[in-house]
């Protein structure tokens, strides 16, 4: 016959056992959940943060393009004098000189501009291009090619011309070498219509090498590491492989990953993928040109960290386990308090809620283990929170960012679904910014940028603020704010009229705003309404300019 003291032994190792296996298997599957969660969200995350670098990038030499684009056209009297009066085409481009040059030299990276006109219409060689001979060098006239001695199919010598056309629209065309300067070149071919005939072109060459620099510049956890392909999965720059190399071709196990890059992006998920023997990771995206960014990293790097949380949860069951033979019948109705205790503590935890906090302290195992599962649920919390903390904080100012912003434009998006919200949206752009970082630096911008920063701040106080862009912030205001905008935006005003009062010419702040409020009746989504704002900013922009010049 067995003792109560035995049967009580029992009892309590088959209590410990079942809330152990109950414990720790939710936390480790919680565990599981919750970093590789976190772990594609800070993936998706650098990879989307990456791929706005690179857009920002090939939007800056978009718009030089197209600004020398717009000047051309204006420029132009017809098409007919072009076509027929050797003089005016002659001093028609020496009109687009300077404005070309001029464009490329406030280019990053470019090394070459050109203006080539309709060989239909003007004589082969007509136009302008201007190249550097070396990378250091400065650009130097150039005669344009001779478009007679080439077939409008022979795409390695007139492609840029003739592919522009074909496609109707600007394009950038695939990177190719260019031997005479030894670098590897990507171009941004502008065609030019007036009415139905073409015109010609404008382009311009960038050194391809500020990309690849870029590329190669980043690293994620230990080994990980960013890749470029085209649309194609054709290598444009990769740590391992050549350029131009398919990447199906290089190792068999890479052919889904070329199919999976043709989707374009990875969305909110990773892609799992083996390459010469190693699982990994990927999160990728594609940027304004079609080219596909990737961000990837070793399997067994990116779960680090949840093995170790496991190996620790195991552990800490295996001794918690044998330390249970030593309780006694004395205190088995203390332990049922703190056993219940744990046992909702789990549950919570597989339901995914962390904010747990743990009374029952008693001096036994249920109590190691309950210090124990705390320490665990509390270092996974600090985890996510400083995970959130990096995807939604502006690292520069301190207020939110994009990522924040976009979170906000869902939420309100659905309350528009639901009913009729009540907010504004405020956007503020500093003006010249751009000329305080070419003629003081960097640094005395992000001064500027952070000044402007503490005003708005300042002056909405209970409004969330968000950095959209390089010089540009959004507040959205909703309750007390929002009946009370006018009144604010007077705050603002009188806010930098004040900092400018106290500060010299050089440091002085100049900040356009717009407004919109949310209509109903307008607005079928966020967008409109920011759009709505964004338009009353740049007003508000031009109206300060007109202002600027009449003083002047």
């Amino acid at each position: 016959m067995r003792s109560i003291q035995t049967k009580f032994i029992i009892l309590i190792l088959s209590c410990i056992f079942i809330c152990s296996a109950v414990i720790g298997g939710a936390g480790i599957i919680n565990a599981e959940k919750a970093v590789d969660k976190d772990t594609a969200q800070l993936m998706n995350l650098r990879c989307s943060e990456l791929a706005g670098d690179m857009d920002a990038m090939l939007s800056r030499i978009e718009q030089s393009v197209k600004t020398l684009v717009v000047f051309t056209d204006e420029q132009l009297e017809s098409v007919e004098r072009l076509k027929n009066d050797e003089a005016y085409l002659e001093e028609y481009t020496k009109r687009l000189e300077s404005v070309a040059v001029n464009a490329a030299n406030n280019t990053e990276g470019a090394v070459a501009v050109y203006v080539r006109f309709n060989p239909d219409l003007t004589p082969p060689t007509s136009g302008l291009f201007w190249s550097k001979t070396d990378l250091n060098g400065t650009f130097q006239q150039l005669v344009p090619t001779d478009f007679s001695k080439y077939s409008p199919t022979d795409t390695e010598h007139v492609g840029w011309y003739y592919i522009p056309l074909k496609n109707g629209k600007a394009s950038w065309l695939a990177p190719y070498s260019n031997e005479n300067i030894n670098v590897q070149m990507i171009s941004y071919v502008v065609p030019i219509y007036r009415g139905n005939e073409t015109v010609g072109v404008v382009g311009m060459d960038i050194d391809f090498n500020i990309i690849k620099d870029t590329i190669n510049d980043v690293q994620i956890y230990d080994s990980g590491y960013a890749f470029l392909t085209d649309d194609k999965g054709n290598v444009m720059c990769h740590n391992t492989y050549p350029f131009g190399i398919p990447m199906s071709s290089v190792d068999e196990s890479l052919i889904p990953l070329t199919a999976e890059l043709e989707n374009g992006t990875s969305g909110n998920s990773l892609y799992t993928y083996t390459n010469e023997g190693v699982e990994k990771k990927m999160a990728f995206r594609t940027l304004n040109n079609g080219m596909r960014l990737a961000l990837t990293a070793p399997l067994s790097e990116i779960d680090k960290s949840k093995n170790e949380l496991i190996l620790q949860i195991a552990i800490a069951l295996l001794i918690i386990a044998p330390l249970s033979v030593l309780v006694t019948v004395a205190i088995t109705r203390r332990m049922i308090k703190p056993l219940r205790e744990l046992n909702t503590a789990a549950k919570k935890i597989a339901e995914g809620d962390l904010s747990i906090s743990l009374t029952q302290q008693t001096k036994d195992e249920v109590g190691t283990l309950s210090d124990s599962f705390q320490q665990t649920v509390d270092h996974l919390q600090k985890y996510i929170n400083y995970i959130n903390s990096l995807a939604y904080r502006d690292a520069l100012t301190g207020v939110k960012n994009k990522a924040a912003y976009q979170e906000a434009e869902r939420r309100l998006e659905e309350l528009m679904r639901q009913g009729c919200p009540e907010f504004a949206i405020v956007v503020l752009d500093i003006n010249d910014l751009k000329y305080v970082n070419d003629c003081f630096g960097h640094d005395f911008g992000d001064m500027l940028i952070m000044d402007s920063c503490k005003l708005i701040c300042k002056s909405f106080p209970h409004s969330p603020v968000y950095r959209v862009g390089g010089d540009e912030f959004a507040v959205i205001l909703e309750g007390t704010d929002y009946k009370n905008y006018v009144e604010l935006l007077e705050r603002f005003q009188t806010a930098v009229d004040e900092y400018n009062m106290h500060n010299d010419s050089d440091s002085r702040l100049s900040i356009a705003r717009g407004i919109a409020i949310y209509n109903s009746d307008i607005d079928l989504v966020f967008s409109n309404v920011f759009k709505r704002a964004d338009d009353a900013m740049y007003q508000n922009k031009k109206d300060m300019k007109d202002r600027m010049r009449q003083d002047v």
